[in-house]
């Protein structure tokens, strides 16, 4: 019983912060239980709690917003997919349209030193002729990350 009553207290000092900052607008509890008030929103969280809003969240489902970065990684991934030829050509030159595109899909301000650091990565980024565009776009992101510069210039990874 003190466990129950411990949990309850908990939840109910959680769901004023979920409130404030309006987190319990969304997943299955808040389909379940949709008015604003104090006892819909700690019903909300008790709900969503014992039913995780991870996948609503991710996927963009039960009245939840897409979370930024699935949002930004769609469109780099689409990106890579879309023009993985050309990218291909592109990245061994280190330079071109495609190049500078795909940097700027990954938020990255400089073009050149993204272009260059890809060219010199070119054999990790595109292992083989049959690397898809998603395979490419997790090796870039991977590179990225592994040069301090970029890491810090391109703002979606």
């Amino acid at each position: 019983m003190k466990k129950v009553l411990l949990t309850l207290i908990v939840l109910a000092s959680t769901t004023a912060l979920m409130a404030a900052d309006s987190s319990s607008g969304c997943g299955i509890g808040y389909q379940v239980l949709p008015k604003n008030s104090l006892v819909s929103s700690f019903g909300r969280a008790l709900i969503n709690a014992t039913f995780s809003n991870t996948i609503a969240m991710t996927l963009g489902t039960s009245g939840c917003a897409r979370h930024s970065i699935v949002k930004s990684d769609k469109q780099a991934v689409h990106y890579a997919e879309a023009n993985i030829a050309q990218l291909t050509i592109e990245l061994a030159r280190g330079e071109g349209e495609f190049v500078a595109s795909f940097s700027e899909v990954l938020g990255c301000q400089n073009a050149q030193a993204f272009g260059k650091m890809m060219q010199q990565n070119y054999a990790s980024i595109l292992p083989s002729e049959n690397t898809t565009g998603v395979e490419l776009y997790n090796n870039v992101k991977a590179q990225i990350k592994n040069n301090a510069s970029l890491a810090q210039s391109c703002s979606l990874i």
